[in-house]
Order: C-alpha cells, then structure tokens, then sequence
C-alpha cells in the first residue's frame, strides 16, 4: 500500500529534525522477499518505506519488533506519529484521514502476522508515487457533463459547482471532510442538507438560488460549519427575512444578503462581533436597528433599499406610553441584567443555555440595557438616526434619510428620558 503525505522525519536520540519542515512524500508499506535457503523456503521481512525529496531512493524501516508507538490522537484531522525503536525516527505524518486510517490498520494487521490485499506490494520494487498523481484539491464544474461519474476526490478542499442547474446537492459533497470552500450559486437549489453543517466550510457561496421558497435552515445549525464560517453570500434567493440561525456565525467577516426581499435586520446581529463587510443592497430595507451601531463594520452597501421617513406615529405613541407607570420586569430579564452589569462570564457551566442566548441576541436600548420586545408595538420603528460611529465606509442611497429602530426598556432611564423631551418638542400639548 502506498498514500501520499507529509512527513516530518525527528530523530529522538538528537532531537533533530532530518527534515525542517513536513515534505510531501510517499510512504509504502509491504513484504521484502528474502533469498531462498538451502530447503527452498524464503522469508518475508514486513518493511515500511519513505520516499521524499531528500531520500529518492527510500529510507527503509524495518516493521516487525521495531514500532515503538503509533500516536493516533488527531486522526480525524489527518495527523498520526509513527516511531521506530531503530533508527529512533519519529514520522509525523498529515494526510487525508481516510487514506491515513487505512495505511495504520493495514500497518497494523501486518504487526499482528494477518494477511491483506494492501500487504501484497513487493517493497523491493516500490517506487514513489509520480508527482502528477498529487491528490486532487479543487475542482470546477461548468455544466453537467462534468459532473465526476466516480464520485468526487476526498481530497478536495474547494468545489465550484456553477450554473449548473443544479437542483439538489449531493450527500456526497457532505462528506468531503476536506472541503473549505463551496460555491454552487446560479443553480435551483431550495434546501440545503442538514449534514452540510458537520463541514468545516471559511467560505461558502449560494447566491443566485431558490432557498427562500422553502426556508429550510436547519444546515445552518451545524456545530462546525458556525464556527468555521467566515464568508457567506445568500444574494438572490428570494429571501423575506433574515435567517435566525445565521446570527450564531460569530466568526463569520463577510455576508451578502443582496437582491432579496428583507424588510428587517434582526437587532440579534449584534451577537456578529467578527463581521467586517455586510452587504444587503437592493432590499426591502425599510430602516436598520439600532444593534448595527454595536458593530464594527468597515464596509456596509444598503444602496437600493426602501428607507422609510421619521415614523411620527411612532414617536407620538411612544411619548404617551413613556408617561406611562413602570410594568413589572420579568425575573429572566433582571436575572440577565445582572450578568450584563457584573460582566460575569457567559459560560454554560454557571449559566443557562437559554439565558445565554437571550444575554446574547436580546436588544440592548439606547442607555445600555438589555431589553426583550414582547410584542410588535415594543419595537419603536425609525424614530432615531443612527450615527454610524463604527462603520468606516457606507454606501446607501442619499435620497433616503435611515432612521433606526429602538426598543426602550422604561420610562425611567436616560434615553426614555431623553427621547421624552425630543418628542415634546417635537409634538408640542396645545
């Protein structure tokens, strides 16, 4: 058997490395025939073999009562240590990791004398494997036709799957725990497959599909995919809200939302501290929360959206509810509060989980507070102007004024206080 890796050669005696860095190679692994004795018999010596830009020849490794340890650890990640006793070597091998589990189980029936397919290559013979055979790591697809009949190489990290009228992906591609970059837009997708969310995907593109028809997010509850994300585009899906899910991406920087339908961003993006570029031209926009001045964004387009004006029904409701007698507040939100002004961690072993997803997505008013809007009327609607404080550069229509939208948390704190004073002068007691 042999498998393409890379290995890094030390020597536990010296403590040196024969090899400063991990180098592709070739590692085999098989019998060596010995020469026939005076009866006619010949022997069969278990050897494992390194081929490398440094040793074009092999360095040969003698296997039967010579591995002093086999650290199998980070398998999943494709990393195994093999150490021999003579020479006192230490490989440490990265590989895909299912060509790597092989190469250790076929290394460990030949430990164990059983005997196997992959055993049956002659090592005396073994050569290297050609550098055009490398491991497939990207691969385009254009049209149908070049859809692999066989299957895709496990060893893929980007697939680009285009135009391609594409109208269900593959579990297939769900597998390939190589893959970090995924691009399939311009197809007809309508759902993604919920194992998508077990790929540690940074970039994955869906633009130009289908999937706001049915509105299946459950892919995105993956526990990998949301912390592996760093790019998403779901431009041109016919999108009519923002996806719930997606503010728990806390490492994502960039997100394209354009040419959808949204009427509304979630004050619960603030939770996206990593984002760096949020793009939702061409919307349905009609204003923006107020949580966006929690980010620390240095490129949002709003351009193309349906900013409305100054909401003055709003206001004048909200100035006669702010005279309004103080309601009771619910024992989670105080309980939140709490945590917030005693900056106590957010770990989930002192804390709920549930309180820590309200702690971490609840609106915050303008004077600081966390809040929780429990009806539509709670959400006072483009009654402030956002002062973009955090956003380096924004692109929007300038024949629209954006306003914010706001959720106060009584009529007793600073900006009830201050917002009370503004509407009075605004909509004066005659």
């Amino acid at each position: 058997m042999k498998i393409l890796c890379e290995v890094q050669v030390v020597n536990r005696t010296t403590q040196a490395n024969r090899t400063p860095r991990p180098v592709k190679s070739t590692l085999a692994i098989g019998y060596k025939q010995s020469a026939s004795d005076s009866n006619g018999t010949t022997k069969k010596e278990l050897e494992m073999l390194l081929f490398s830009g440094q040793a074009k020849t092999g360095t040969r490794y003698k296997v039967r009562d010579n591995v002093q340890a086999v650290h199998t650890k980070f398998i999943l990640d494709g990393k195994a240590t093999i150490g021999f006793h003579q020479p006192a070597d230490n490989l440490l091998i990265k590989c895909d990791p299912i060509q790597l589990k092989g190469f250790l189980q076929t290394l460990k029936l030949g430990m164990e004398g059983k005997d196997a397919i992959n055993l049956r290559l002659n090592i005396a013979a073994a050569t290297a494997i050609p550098q055009k055979s490398q491991p497939q790591q990207r691969m385009v697809i254009s049209k149908r036709s070049e859809y692999p009949i066989k299957g895709f190489p496990r060893t893929l990290k980007s697939l680009t799957i285009n135009n391609s009228q594409l109208v269900k992906l593959s579990f297939e591609i769900c597998t390939l725990r190589n893959l970090t970059t995924l691009d399939v837009g311009g197809n007809k997708l309508t759902k993604i497959p919920p194992e998508l969310g077990r790929l540690s995907l940074t970039t994955l593109h869906l633009s130009g599909n289908s999937l706001g028809e049915l509105n299946d997010w459950c892919w995105m509850r993956g526990t990998k995919l949301s912390q592996s994300l760093r790019e998403l585009d779901l431009s041109s899906n016919g999108l009519t809200y923002f996806p719930p899910a997606l503010v728990k991406f806390e490492r994502l920087v960039t997100l394209k939302l354009n040419h959808n339908q949204l009427t509304r961003l979630p004050f619960a993006i603030r939770r996206l501290q990593g984002l760096r570029s949020l793009h939702v031209c061409s919307n349905k926009l009609e204003s923006l929360p107020a949580a966006i001045e929690d980010l620390h964004i240095d490129q949002l387009d709003v351009w193309g959206n349906c900013f409305g004006a100054f909401n003055v029904e709003a206001a004048q409701l909200q100035a006669q509810r702010l005279s309004a007698s103080n309601i009771p507040q619910p024992l989670w939100l105080q309980a939140a509060r709490a945590v917030a002004n005693y900056k106590l961690p957010l770990s989930a072993d002192s804390l709920p989980a549930i309180l820590i997803e309200l702690i971490s997505e609840s609106p915050k008013c303008l004077c600081g507070k966390l809040c929780f809007a429990l009806r539509k009327e709670d959400v006072l609607q483009r009654v402030v102007q956002p002062k973009f404080t955090n956003i380096k550069n924004l692109t929007y229509s300038r024949e629209h004024q954006i306003y914010a939208d706001v959720v106060i948390c009584g009529p007793n704190c600073s900006a009830s206080q201050q917002l009370k004073a503004l509407f009075a002068l605004m909509f004066p007691v005659h």
